[in-house]
């Protein structure tokens, strides 16, 4: 149905030992700190330098760069041992993998979603990020999300989804990797929802 999610066959990836389990968890949450640091910063920059200033353009210049190296550090684990779940490592470290995937490539994006999906299948990995990152990818592309996880506000203030393909069988999708129903999100949202479920 989504040929950009079509799985692929990793045959070299190995299973680490405890060793190589330690050392990749501490890699993993350092790569996630690396990660955030420069986007928990950019709010206070901005307001010290302002959102168009030579600096700010300096700035996520840097990020840029620094995100891109963190992918190809992130790319060589995965290429090695797949996806690591939270049975594998620490709940940091998993997220760090969705949150370094998430400031990667388009490219990097759609290779990996699989390894994640299946990870979530087998309960190893948090639905919500996977819902997130395949969410992502089909509004940046102008396409309608599957999941329901992305919304907007208008100049109003008032929140709504992106558009969703086939909205009456969201449920459906949600409860394949995992989440609960789009009624419970949309009142924590305050979105009103009047779409009937099949």
């Amino acid at each position: 149905m989504f040929g950009i999610f079509s799985l692929s066959v990793y045959s070299q990836i190995q299973h680490p030992n405890k060793k190589e389990l330690d050392s990749l968890n501490t890699k993993l949450e350092t790569l996630f700190m690396e990660d955030q640091l420069f986007r928990r910063l950019y709010q206070d920059a901005e307001k010290k330098f302002g959102q168009n200033s030579t600096e700010m353009s300096y700035f996520w210049k840097v990020v840029e760069e620094q995100d891109k190296r963190i992918e190809n550090e992130l790319i060589k684990i995965l290429e090695n041992y797949g996806w690591l779940g939270i049975n594998d490592v620490s709940r940091l470290a998993n997220t760090a993998i969705w949150s370094i995937i998430q400031h990667s490539s388009i490219k990097t994006k759609n290779k990996y979603a699989p390894l994640m999906k299946e990870s979530v299948l087998r309960n190893e990995s948090q639905p919500i990020q996977y819902a997130r990152l395949i969410d992502r990818i089909l509004v940046n592309d102008n396409k309608p999300q599957i999941y329901g996880s992305q919304t907007t506000k208008d100049k109003n203030g008032n929140t709504s989804f992106f558009e969703i393909e086939k909205p009456e069988y969201v449920n459906k999708r949600r409860k394949e990797i995992g989440l609960g129903k789009i009624e419970k999100l949309a009142k924590l949202k305050n979105i009103e929802w009047t779409i009937i479920q099949k």
